[in-house]
C-alpha cells in the first residue's frame, strides 16, 4: 500500500499497538516481537511482519494493508511470503487488511498449468468495514480505537466514547494521545462508514484537541510527511502527463517508473529531462534510470 496519509498512519498504528491488535486479528496468536524487514529492499518488503506463537509454534505473521482495489496484490504478498520464509525459516501466515470498501481478492491464489495445479497459496483477508466498532469499545480494546471509523456501527456515540477512552488511557502521555487522535482523525476523514452528521460531531470533539496536536512534534512530522506525499503524487501526475503527450508509446513504462519513485526532487528532474529529451530513445533511457535512482 503506497497511499498517504493512510500508509504512514496504519504502519505507525501497528508499530505502536501490534501486541494488542495481532491477537484480535488472528485468534490464538501470541505476539512476540516485530521482525526486521528494513534490511529487505523496498519492492520485496512487506508492510509489517511479526514473530508470533500460533498453535504452540513460532510463526512469522505478515500483514499487507490495502486502501483500494489492486489486482496485483496477490503476487506481491506471495513474494513477501516467500522472502520471509527464506530469511526466517518459519511458517508464514499472510494477511491482507482492506482499510476501506473495495473489491477484494479471495484466497487461495492458484498457479495453474492447464489442469495441473503448480502452486496453491493460502492467505487471510480482513475487511475493516465488516468489523463491529461497538464490540471493540464495549470490550475496551483501546488498541483498535484508531481504526474504528473504518468499521460498521461507528456512530458518534461509539466514536466519542472511544475518544474519551483514549484520553483516559493516555492522560499521562500527551505524545501518545496526540498520535492516536491524529490516526483516528485521519481514518474519520476518509471513512464512508460514519454518517455525515455523526462525523461532524466527532470532528467538533477532535477540534478541542487542536492545540495539543499543533504542539506535538510527532504530529507535526506526520503532517509534514502528508504534505510531502502530496507533492510526490502531483509530481508523478505531471511526469506521466508530459510523457504521454510527448512519447505516448512510453505510457506504460512511465506509469511503472513513477509509481516506484518517492523523491519529489528526482521526479522534478525527470520532468525537466523528458521535456528536453530529443527523441523516444532518450526518454526511455531517462525513465529506466529513474527506476534505479
Amino acid at each position: 500500500m503506497s497511499q498517504q496519509p493512510y500508509d504512514s498512519s496504519i504502519k505507525a498504528i501497528f508499530k505502536e499497538d501490534a501486541p494488542g491488535i495481532v491477537p484480535l486479528l488472528l485468534e490464538g496468536a501470541i505476539f512476540i516481537d516485530e521482525l526486521d524487514i528494513e534490511v529487505l529492499r523496498p519492492p520485496m518488503r512487506a508492510d509489517r511482519a511479526f514473530r508470533i506463537i500460533y498453535k504452540g509454534k513460532s510463526h512469522a505473521f505478515q500483514l499487507e494493508f490495502q486502501t483500494n482495489e489492486d489486482e496485483e496484490i496477490e503476487y506481491r504478498v506471495l513474494v513477501y511470503h516467500t522472502v520471509l520464509l527464506k530469511d526466517y525459516r518459519l511458517p508464514v501466515i499472510s494477511m491482507i487488511i482492506y482499510l476501506f470498501k473495495s473489491n477484494v481478492v479471495e484466497s487461495p491464489f492458484r498457479e495453474m498449468s492447464g489442469d495441473e495445479n503448480l502452486l496453491t497459496f493460502h492467505y487471510r483477508v480482513v475487511r475493516l468495514w465488516t468489523l463491529d466498532a461497538r464490540q471493540y469499545v464495549q470490550a475496551q480494546e483501546i488498541c483498535m480505537y484508531t481504526l474504528l471509523p473504518a468499521m460498521k456501527n461507528a456512530d458518534a456515540q461509539v466514536l466519542l466514547q472511544a475518544i474519551d477512552g483514549l484520553v483516559e488511557r493516555f492522560k499521562e502521555n500527551e505524545t501518545k494521545l496526540a498520535q492516536r487522535l491524529l490516526w483516528l482523525s485521519t481514518f474519520l476523514r476518509r471513512s464512508d462508514m460514519v454518517a455525515l452528521e455523526d462525523k461532524q460531531r466527532v470532528e467538533e470533539r477532535l477540534d478541542t484537541f487542536e492545540q495539543l496536536l499543533e504542539q506535538d512534534e510527532f504530529v507535526r512530522k506526520q503532517r509534514a510527511l502528508g504534505e510531502e506525499a502530496g507533492e510526490v503524487k502531483e509530481a508523478r501526475r505531471i511526469l506521466v502527463r508530459v510523457v504521454n503527450r510527448r512519447f505516448p508509446s512510453l505510457s506504460e513504462l512511465v506509469q511503472q517508473r513513477a509509481a516506484h519513485t518517492t523523491r519529489v526532487e528526482t521526479l522534478h528532474e525527470a520532468i525537466d529531462s523528458i521535456i528536453d529529451a530529443p527523441d523516444e530513445a532518450a526518454a526511455r533511457f531517462i525513465l529506466n534510470f529513474l527506476s534505479a535512482s
